[in-house]
């Protein structure tokens, strides 16, 4: 994305309201008694590419640029080397608008489009049954950490939810360079957003590049692990479980996959040689999962 455009997209970014008050009931010990509550605003969000809308997300107001260009990054609409303009940001308190521009035209959009379905709510996704195999960046073994430095920047993050200490409804992502500097974070009502958020914000920043850990607040399923992929991150850790084929993908593409981070403890899934430990030995073999990895 070129300076200017990035520039623009600050310049039009509006004061978004990403909570509201409202007066519930709460029940406690079989009472009900009035009380105001901090909501989290969720709001669709369209996306369009050369002119032809690719996606509507249902997300958290708030970064909808940078969630555009990850999520055009993850689903490998575009590479995060090439050039991607900003046609116009519209954003209001129900709805907001990202128009992208790449090289190509609407044929080059239509191509895609062949084989792929349209993204319509934050966390469903739809695929065709005929496609092309994804193809993700390879990476090396030069990064290495200690499950004490990966607790660290479990707290680390988890003290950064300012929208989660209010509302109790949104997920984190947070990434991580070689020296374990943050380089981006975000939170959103969408696991997925999060993620491509974090993402986006690394293209605009320069920054995609140095993506060695993503650290993320929800379960690490197929889909997170895939678009995890899409950068050059070494480690993927989640708070909460993995899913058998998320783990299958980690151990095809050389990525270090975490689960259950929390309290000291942790799950390794793949790759443990990154934090020191030798794999598991014997292992257990079960047959393979038959898994369709068509986008």
């Amino acid at each position: 994305m070129s300076k200017q455009s990035s520039a623009a997209a600050t310049a039009s970014c509006p004061v978004v309201q990403q909570m509201l008050t409202r007066t519930i009931l709460r029940y406690r010990e079989q009472k009900a008694h009035p009380s105001d509550d901090q909501i989290l605003v969720e709001f669709p969000l369209a996306i369009t590419l050369n002119a032809i809308p690719i996606a509507t997300l249902e997300c958290t107001p708030g970064n909808e640029v940078a969630l555009a260009l990850g999520f055009c990054i993850t689903e490998q609409f575009i590479s995060s080397t090439e050039r991607v303009q900003l046609q116009h940001h519209k954003s209001s308190p129900k709805e907001a608008e990202v128009a992208l521009l790449i090289e190509g035209g609407k044929e080059r959009i239509y191509q895609i489009l062949q084989h792929k379905g349209v993204r319509v709510s934050s966390s469903c996704y739809g695929s065709g049954t005929h496609g092309i195999p994804a193809r993700f960046p390879e990476v090396g073994n030069d990064f290495v950490l200690t499950p004490e430095q990966v607790h660290s920047l479990q707290k680390e993050s988890e003290a950064c939810q300012a929208l989660f200490s209010n509302t109790g409804a949104t997920h984190f992502c947070a990434l991580y360079n070689k020296n374990l500097s943050l380089i981006a974070y975000s939170e959103d009502v969408g696991r997925h957003n999060a993620l491509d958020k974090s993402i986006g914000q690394t293209m605009q920043s320069g920054h995609v590049d140095d993506i060695r850990l993503i650290l993320l607040s929800s379960r690490v399923s197929h889909e997170m692990l895939r678009k995890s992929s899409a950068v050059k991150a070494q480690v993927i850790a989640g708070f909460s479980a993995v899913t058998s084929s998320a783990i299958h993908l980690a151990e095809q593409n050389n990525r270090t996959l975490l689960g259950f981070v929390r309290n000291g403890r942790m799950n390794i899934y793949s790759h443990s040689k990154r934090l020191g430990f030798s794999a598991p030995n014997p292992q257990v073999q079960t047959e393979p999962p038959t898994i369709n990895y068509l986008l």
